[in-house]
Protein backbone atom coordinates (compact mmCIF):
# COMPACT_ATOMS: atom_id res chain seq x y z
CA UNK A 1 0.00 0.00 0.00
CA UNK A 2 1.00 3.30 -1.26
CA UNK A 3 1.66 5.91 1.62
CA UNK A 4 -1.61 8.11 0.05
CA UNK A 5 -3.52 4.76 0.43
CA UNK A 6 -2.33 4.30 4.10
CA UNK A 7 -3.11 8.05 4.79
CA UNK A 8 -6.44 8.05 3.41
CA UNK A 9 -7.49 4.97 4.76
CA UNK A 10 -5.78 6.05 8.30
CA UNK A 11 -6.30 9.66 8.45
CA UNK A 12 -9.58 10.00 6.60
CA UNK A 13 -11.73 7.19 7.26
CA UNK A 14 -10.34 4.70 9.70
CA UNK A 15 -9.51 7.66 12.16
CA UNK A 16 -13.26 8.19 12.50
CA UNK A 17 -13.75 4.53 14.22
CA UNK A 18 -10.55 5.74 16.82
CA UNK A 19 -12.97 6.66 19.58
CA UNK A 20 -17.04 6.22 19.48
CA UNK A 21 -17.90 9.59 19.78
CA UNK A 22 -20.41 10.39 17.23
CA UNK A 23 -21.79 13.60 16.11
CA UNK A 24 -19.14 15.74 17.52
CA UNK A 25 -16.22 17.74 16.27
CA UNK A 26 -13.89 20.15 18.14
CA UNK A 27 -10.81 22.45 17.30
CA UNK A 28 -8.27 23.41 19.79
CA UNK A 29 -7.20 27.44 20.77
CA UNK A 30 -6.42 28.36 24.94
CA UNK A 31 -8.86 29.91 26.83
CA UNK A 32 -12.27 29.64 25.08
CA UNK A 33 -14.47 27.12 23.34
CA UNK A 34 -17.62 27.73 21.10
CA UNK A 35 -19.44 24.51 21.06
CA UNK A 36 -21.42 24.71 18.26
CA UNK A 37 -24.93 22.23 18.47
CA UNK A 38 -26.67 21.23 14.95
CA UNK A 39 -30.39 20.12 15.49
CA UNK A 40 -30.70 18.13 12.44
CA UNK A 41 -33.72 17.71 10.54
CA UNK A 42 -35.77 21.14 10.42
CA UNK A 43 -36.52 21.91 14.75
CA UNK A 44 -39.73 23.28 14.94
CA UNK A 45 -38.76 26.97 16.17
CA UNK A 46 -42.46 27.68 16.41
CA UNK A 47 -42.54 24.89 18.88
CA UNK A 48 -39.77 25.66 20.72
CA UNK A 49 -40.75 29.44 21.28
CA UNK A 50 -43.23 31.70 20.35
CA UNK A 51 -45.86 34.45 21.08
CA UNK A 52 -48.57 31.99 22.68
CA UNK A 53 -51.25 34.61 22.56
CA UNK A 54 -50.88 36.00 18.77
CA UNK A 55 -53.87 34.83 17.11
CA UNK A 56 -52.70 33.91 14.26
CA UNK A 57 -50.57 31.28 15.89
CA UNK A 58 -53.56 30.26 17.77
CA UNK A 59 -55.93 29.85 14.91
CA UNK A 60 -53.47 27.79 12.67
CA UNK A 61 -52.11 25.19 15.09
CA UNK A 62 -53.81 22.85 17.39
CA UNK A 63 -52.62 22.74 21.42
CA UNK A 64 -50.45 19.73 21.11
CA UNK A 65 -48.82 21.62 18.38
CA UNK A 66 -48.18 24.85 20.20
CA UNK A 67 -47.02 26.27 23.40
CA UNK A 68 -49.40 26.77 25.51
CA UNK A 69 -50.43 29.10 28.47
CA UNK A 70 -52.60 28.84 31.88
CA UNK A 71 -52.67 25.15 31.33
CA UNK A 72 -50.60 22.62 33.92
CA UNK A 73 -48.26 22.05 30.67
CA UNK A 74 -47.96 26.12 30.06
CA UNK A 75 -44.69 27.45 28.20
CA UNK A 76 -42.50 29.05 30.21
CA UNK A 77 -42.71 32.82 30.36
CA UNK A 78 -39.44 34.20 28.93
CA UNK A 79 -37.84 37.73 31.06
CA UNK A 80 -37.84 39.71 27.68
CA UNK A 81 -39.91 38.75 24.92
CA UNK A 82 -38.80 38.93 21.05
CA UNK A 83 -41.95 40.22 19.60
CA UNK A 84 -43.58 43.27 21.00
CA UNK A 85 -47.00 43.23 23.60
CA UNK A 86 -46.97 39.54 23.21
CA UNK A 87 -46.67 36.66 25.69
CA UNK A 88 -43.40 34.84 24.19
CA UNK A 89 -42.80 31.58 26.05
CA UNK A 90 -40.70 28.40 25.59
CA UNK A 91 -41.57 24.80 25.41
CA UNK A 92 -42.15 23.79 29.04
CA UNK A 93 -39.94 20.77 28.59
CA UNK A 94 -36.85 23.64 28.25
CA UNK A 95 -37.30 24.32 31.95
CA UNK A 96 -33.43 23.61 32.53
CA UNK A 97 -32.66 26.97 30.50
CA UNK A 98 -35.14 28.98 31.70
CA UNK A 99 -32.97 30.57 35.03
CA UNK A 100 -30.24 31.04 32.21
CA UNK A 101 -32.66 33.46 30.36
CA UNK A 102 -33.34 35.15 33.25
CA UNK A 103 -29.53 35.87 35.12
CA UNK A 104 -28.69 36.67 31.31
CA UNK A 105 -26.51 33.62 30.43
CA UNK A 106 -29.01 32.44 27.74
CA UNK A 107 -30.35 34.27 24.69
CA UNK A 108 -32.46 33.19 21.56
CA UNK A 109 -32.93 34.90 17.90
CA UNK A 110 -36.07 34.35 16.43
CA UNK A 111 -37.07 35.06 12.40
CA UNK A 112 -33.51 34.11 11.91
CA UNK A 113 -32.79 31.73 8.87
CA UNK A 114 -30.96 31.71 5.02
CA UNK A 115 -31.39 34.06 2.45
CA UNK A 116 -31.63 30.99 0.07
CA UNK A 117 -35.08 29.70 1.61
CA UNK A 118 -34.67 26.44 0.38
CA UNK A 119 -36.58 23.33 1.71
CA UNK A 120 -34.32 20.79 0.94
CA UNK A 121 -31.98 19.60 4.16
CA UNK A 122 -29.21 18.54 2.16
CA UNK A 123 -28.88 21.90 0.53
CA UNK A 124 -29.85 23.82 3.58
CA UNK A 125 -27.49 22.05 5.71
CA UNK A 126 -24.68 22.86 3.10
CA UNK A 127 -25.41 26.14 2.67
CA UNK A 128 -25.00 26.65 6.50
CA UNK A 129 -22.07 25.26 6.76
CA UNK A 130 -20.39 25.83 4.31
CA UNK A 131 -19.02 30.15 3.79
CA UNK A 132 -21.00 29.93 0.48
CA UNK A 133 -23.80 32.47 0.97
CA UNK A 134 -26.19 30.69 -1.53
CA UNK A 135 -25.89 27.88 -4.35
CA UNK A 136 -24.44 30.61 -6.96
CA UNK A 137 -21.10 28.97 -6.70
CA UNK A 138 -19.90 25.42 -6.22
CA UNK A 139 -20.47 25.34 -2.62
CA UNK A 140 -18.30 21.90 -2.70
CA UNK A 141 -15.29 24.26 -2.91
CA UNK A 142 -15.94 26.49 0.21
CA UNK A 143 -14.08 26.13 3.27
CA UNK A 144 -16.52 24.97 6.29
CA UNK A 145 -18.02 28.48 7.97
CA UNK A 146 -16.44 27.94 11.06
CA UNK A 147 -12.60 27.58 9.64
CA UNK A 148 -11.63 31.26 9.29
CA UNK A 149 -12.37 31.78 12.53
CA UNK A 150 -9.84 28.63 13.84
CA UNK A 151 -6.27 29.84 14.07
CA UNK A 152 -3.83 27.18 13.47
CA UNK A 153 -1.61 25.88 16.29
CA UNK A 154 1.57 27.20 16.28
CA UNK A 155 3.48 24.88 18.37
CA UNK A 156 1.69 21.74 17.07
CA UNK A 157 0.73 21.03 20.82
CA UNK A 158 -3.16 21.35 20.71
CA UNK A 159 -5.45 19.99 18.49
CA UNK A 160 -7.11 22.24 15.61
CA UNK A 161 -9.85 20.13 14.84
CA UNK A 162 -11.44 16.82 15.16
CA UNK A 163 -14.11 14.87 13.96
CA UNK A 164 -16.73 12.36 15.45
CA UNK A 165 -18.59 11.19 12.43
CA UNK A 166 -16.87 9.74 9.41
CA UNK A 167 -15.35 12.08 6.98
CA UNK A 168 -14.93 15.56 7.54
CA UNK A 169 -17.39 17.48 9.14
CA UNK A 170 -18.66 20.48 7.22
CA UNK A 171 -18.44 23.26 9.36
CA UNK A 172 -14.21 22.74 9.53
CA UNK A 173 -14.00 22.07 6.14
CA UNK A 174 -10.67 23.69 5.40
CA UNK A 175 -8.86 23.67 8.25
CA UNK A 176 -5.93 21.62 7.78
CA UNK A 177 -5.01 19.78 11.14
CA UNK A 178 -7.09 17.28 13.10
CA UNK A 179 -7.89 13.86 13.71
CA UNK A 180 -11.56 12.01 13.56
CA UNK A 181 -12.76 10.40 17.01
CA UNK A 182 -15.75 8.42 16.97
CA UNK A 183 -17.05 6.70 20.01
CA UNK A 184 -16.65 7.26 24.19
CA UNK A 185 -13.49 8.52 25.18
CA UNK A 186 -13.34 6.02 27.99
CA UNK A 187 -12.02 3.35 25.87
CA UNK A 188 -8.66 5.30 24.73
CA UNK A 189 -7.74 6.61 21.23
CA UNK A 190 -6.49 3.54 19.01
CA UNK A 191 -5.91 3.76 15.19
CA UNK A 192 -7.20 1.29 13.61
CA UNK A 193 -4.99 -2.14 14.32
CA UNK A 194 -4.21 -0.61 17.48
CA UNK A 195 -0.21 -0.99 18.50
CA UNK A 196 0.27 -2.23 14.88
CA UNK A 197 -1.23 0.50 13.16
CA UNK A 198 0.32 3.52 15.77
CA UNK A 199 3.60 1.51 14.90
CA UNK A 200 2.35 1.88 10.59
CA UNK A 201 2.07 5.48 11.29
CA UNK A 202 5.36 5.86 13.15
CA UNK A 203 7.15 4.19 11.09
CA UNK A 204 6.04 6.00 7.87
CA UNK A 205 5.72 9.85 9.25
CA UNK A 206 7.27 10.04 12.87
CA UNK A 207 10.66 8.61 11.78
CA UNK A 208 10.89 9.66 7.68
CA UNK A 209 14.05 10.94 7.27
CA UNK A 210 14.36 10.92 3.64
CA UNK A 211 10.80 12.27 3.24
CA UNK A 212 10.48 16.33 2.75
CA UNK A 213 9.49 18.72 5.59
CA UNK A 214 7.17 20.47 3.39
CA UNK A 215 5.12 16.55 2.07
CA UNK A 216 1.57 17.27 3.02
CA UNK A 217 1.69 13.70 3.52
CA UNK A 218 4.77 13.40 5.90
CA UNK A 219 2.86 16.52 8.02
CA UNK A 220 -0.58 14.98 8.48
CA UNK A 221 0.83 11.54 9.44
CA UNK A 222 3.06 13.55 11.91
CA UNK A 223 0.40 15.86 13.13
CA UNK A 224 -1.96 13.20 13.63
CA UNK A 225 0.26 11.35 15.56
CA UNK A 226 1.02 14.18 18.15
CA UNK A 227 -2.55 14.93 18.45
CA UNK A 228 -3.65 11.43 19.37
CA UNK A 229 -0.63 11.42 21.46
CA UNK A 230 -1.98 14.78 23.32
CA UNK A 231 -5.16 13.50 24.01
CA UNK A 232 -4.36 10.33 25.08
CA UNK A 233 -1.51 12.03 27.39
CA UNK A 234 -4.23 14.64 29.12
CA UNK A 235 -7.04 11.87 29.72
CA UNK A 236 -7.49 10.78 33.43
CA UNK A 237 -6.80 7.18 34.54
CA UNK A 238 -6.52 4.88 37.04
CA UNK A 239 -4.46 1.42 36.54
CA UNK A 240 -3.52 2.97 33.49
CA UNK A 241 -6.75 2.58 31.55
CA UNK A 242 -8.67 5.89 31.05
CA UNK A 243 -11.65 6.50 33.21
CA UNK A 244 -15.61 7.41 32.74
CA UNK A 245 -16.22 10.70 32.74
CA UNK A 246 -17.46 11.95 36.16
CA UNK A 247 -19.36 14.98 36.42
CA UNK A 248 -19.39 17.12 39.17
CA UNK A 249 -21.45 16.29 42.02
CA UNK A 250 -23.55 19.43 41.24
CA UNK A 251 -24.56 18.32 37.29
CA UNK A 252 -27.09 16.29 36.29
CA UNK A 253 -26.83 14.63 32.63
CA UNK A 254 -29.90 13.57 31.30
CA UNK A 255 -29.17 9.86 30.30
CA UNK A 256 -32.30 9.16 27.99
CA UNK A 257 -30.35 9.19 24.60
CA UNK A 258 -26.74 7.63 25.24
CA UNK A 259 -25.29 8.95 22.12
CA UNK A 260 -26.32 12.66 22.75
CA UNK A 261 -25.58 12.18 26.88
CA UNK A 262 -21.94 10.40 25.81
CA UNK A 263 -21.15 13.65 23.38
CA UNK A 264 -22.03 16.27 25.18
CA UNK A 265 -20.07 14.64 28.78
CA UNK A 266 -17.14 14.13 26.18
CA UNK A 267 -17.37 17.97 24.84
CA UNK A 268 -16.93 18.56 29.03
CA UNK A 269 -14.35 16.53 29.36
CA UNK A 270 -12.19 17.41 26.83
CA UNK A 271 -12.92 21.32 27.59
CA UNK A 272 -11.59 20.45 31.06
CA UNK A 273 -8.95 18.56 30.05
CA UNK A 274 -6.98 21.73 29.03
CA UNK A 275 -6.29 20.87 25.83
CA UNK A 276 -6.65 23.73 24.21
CA UNK A 277 -10.04 22.95 22.59
CA UNK A 278 -11.96 26.11 20.21
CA UNK A 279 -14.48 24.43 18.60
CA UNK A 280 -16.72 21.46 19.40
CA UNK A 281 -19.78 20.56 16.84
CA UNK A 282 -22.41 18.22 17.90
CA UNK A 283 -25.38 17.11 16.22
CA UNK A 284 -28.73 16.06 17.50
CA UNK A 285 -31.16 14.32 14.87
CA UNK A 286 -34.55 13.24 14.81
CA UNK A 287 -36.14 17.11 14.50
CA UNK A 288 -38.23 16.26 10.85
CA UNK A 289 -41.18 16.02 12.31
CA UNK A 290 -43.58 15.27 9.54
CA UNK A 291 -45.73 13.36 11.76
CA UNK A 292 -46.88 12.68 15.44
CA UNK A 293 -44.79 16.10 16.26
CA UNK A 294 -46.33 16.21 19.81
CA UNK A 295 -44.43 13.39 21.57
CA UNK A 296 -41.32 13.44 19.51
CA UNK A 297 -40.73 17.54 20.55
CA UNK A 298 -41.51 16.44 24.25
CA UNK A 299 -38.58 14.18 24.29
CA UNK A 300 -36.49 15.77 22.04
CA UNK A 301 -36.42 18.88 23.79
CA UNK A 302 -36.57 17.71 27.45
CA UNK A 303 -33.14 15.35 26.25
CA UNK A 304 -31.49 18.40 24.44
CA UNK A 305 -32.09 21.45 27.10
CA UNK A 306 -31.28 19.15 29.90
CA UNK A 307 -28.40 18.02 28.73
CA UNK A 308 -27.04 21.41 27.54
CA UNK A 309 -27.73 23.03 30.48
CA UNK A 310 -25.26 20.16 32.27
CA UNK A 311 -22.83 21.01 30.01
CA UNK A 312 -22.88 25.07 30.87
CA UNK A 313 -22.55 23.96 34.48
CA UNK A 314 -20.10 21.31 34.08
CA UNK A 315 -17.69 23.72 32.26
CA UNK A 316 -18.89 26.71 34.45
CA UNK A 317 -18.01 24.95 37.53
CA UNK A 318 -14.38 24.26 36.12
CA UNK A 319 -14.07 28.26 35.24
CA UNK A 320 -14.07 27.58 31.47
CA UNK A 321 -15.18 30.02 29.32
CA UNK A 322 -17.42 28.88 26.98
CA UNK A 323 -20.31 29.92 24.37
CA UNK A 324 -22.70 27.76 23.64
CA UNK A 325 -24.74 28.06 20.15
CA UNK A 326 -27.49 26.17 18.77
CA UNK A 327 -29.11 25.88 15.20
CA UNK A 328 -30.90 24.00 12.80
CA UNK A 329 -31.50 24.39 9.26
CA UNK A 330 -34.85 25.79 8.77
CA UNK A 331 -37.19 25.72 10.97
CA UNK A 332 -41.31 24.54 10.23
CA UNK A 333 -44.63 25.88 8.53
CA UNK A 334 -47.07 27.71 10.96
CA UNK A 335 -49.74 25.72 9.64
CA UNK A 336 -50.16 21.90 11.19
CA UNK A 337 -50.65 18.83 8.49
CA UNK A 338 -52.56 16.62 8.64
CA UNK A 339 -50.87 13.85 9.88
CA UNK A 340 -50.30 15.97 13.36
CA UNK A 341 -46.72 17.24 12.21
CA UNK A 342 -45.48 20.26 10.28
CA UNK A 343 -43.56 20.82 7.19
CA UNK A 344 -40.49 22.06 5.92
CA UNK A 345 -40.37 26.13 6.69
CA UNK A 346 -37.90 28.72 6.75
CA UNK A 347 -36.85 31.03 9.48
CA UNK A 348 -36.38 29.52 12.77
CA UNK A 349 -34.30 30.41 16.04
CA UNK A 350 -30.66 30.99 17.09
CA UNK A 351 -30.10 29.55 20.77
CA UNK A 352 -26.94 31.35 22.94
CA UNK A 353 -25.79 30.31 26.08
CA UNK A 354 -22.37 32.01 27.05
CA UNK A 355 -21.03 31.35 30.76
CA UNK A 356 -19.59 35.21 31.22
CA UNK A 357 -23.16 36.34 30.12
CA UNK A 358 -22.28 38.48 27.23
CA UNK A 359 -24.91 39.72 25.28
CA UNK A 360 -24.01 37.73 21.31
CA UNK A 361 -26.99 37.64 19.57
CA UNK A 362 -28.76 41.44 17.88
CA UNK A 363 -32.17 41.39 18.99
CA UNK A 364 -35.14 39.71 17.01
CA UNK A 365 -37.12 41.44 14.51
CA UNK A 366 -40.48 39.54 14.49
CA UNK A 367 -42.20 39.56 11.35
CA UNK A 368 -45.66 38.70 12.36
CA UNK A 369 -47.95 35.87 11.96
CA UNK A 370 -50.49 36.78 9.72
CA UNK A 371 -50.85 35.09 6.12
CA UNK A 372 -49.33 38.17 4.37
CA UNK A 373 -46.12 38.54 6.85
CA UNK A 374 -45.56 34.87 6.38
CA UNK A 375 -43.02 33.99 3.80
CA UNK A 376 -45.08 32.68 0.75
CA UNK A 377 -48.54 32.93 2.73
CA UNK A 378 -46.92 29.77 4.46
CA UNK A 379 -43.85 30.19 6.74
CA UNK A 380 -41.70 32.24 9.11
CA UNK A 381 -40.57 35.12 7.55
CA UNK A 382 -36.31 35.47 8.34
CA UNK A 383 -35.73 38.67 9.08
CA UNK A 384 -32.08 37.80 9.83
CA UNK A 385 -29.36 35.97 8.10
CA UNK A 386 -28.43 33.24 10.57
CA UNK A 387 -24.88 32.76 8.12
CA UNK A 388 -23.79 36.44 9.00
CA UNK A 389 -25.43 36.50 13.23
CA UNK A 390 -23.32 32.88 13.22
CA UNK A 391 -20.35 34.64 11.40
CA UNK A 392 -20.53 37.65 13.53
CA UNK A 393 -20.54 35.63 17.16
CA UNK A 394 -17.47 33.09 16.17
CA UNK A 395 -15.50 36.37 15.54
CA UNK A 396 -16.77 37.73 18.73
CA UNK A 397 -15.85 34.15 20.54
CA UNK A 398 -12.59 33.27 18.99
CA UNK A 399 -10.92 36.15 17.79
Amino acid sequence: MKRRELLKALGYTGLAEAVSLRNLSFAAQPNRTLVVVFLRGGADSLHMAAPVNDRNYLANRPPELRIIEGAQNAGLRLPKGFAAEQDCRIHPAAVPLLDLFQSGHAQLLHACGLTNATRSHFVAQEILESSAQTQSRPIASTPGWIAPFVRPSITGKSVDFAATSAGQIRSLQGLNSGINLVGELRNGLSLPGDTVGRSVLEALYANHPSAPGSDPVLQVGRQTLQQLALVDDKAPRINGRITSYMAPKSVSYNTENYDWQQAVQTVAQLIRMDIGLQVACLDLGGWDTHEYQSGKINNLVRQWSANLRALFDDVQAAGKHTTMVVVSEFGRRLRANASGGTDHGHAGIVWALDTQARGLLPPTLWPGLATDQLDQGMDLQQTRDVKQVLADLAQRVLT
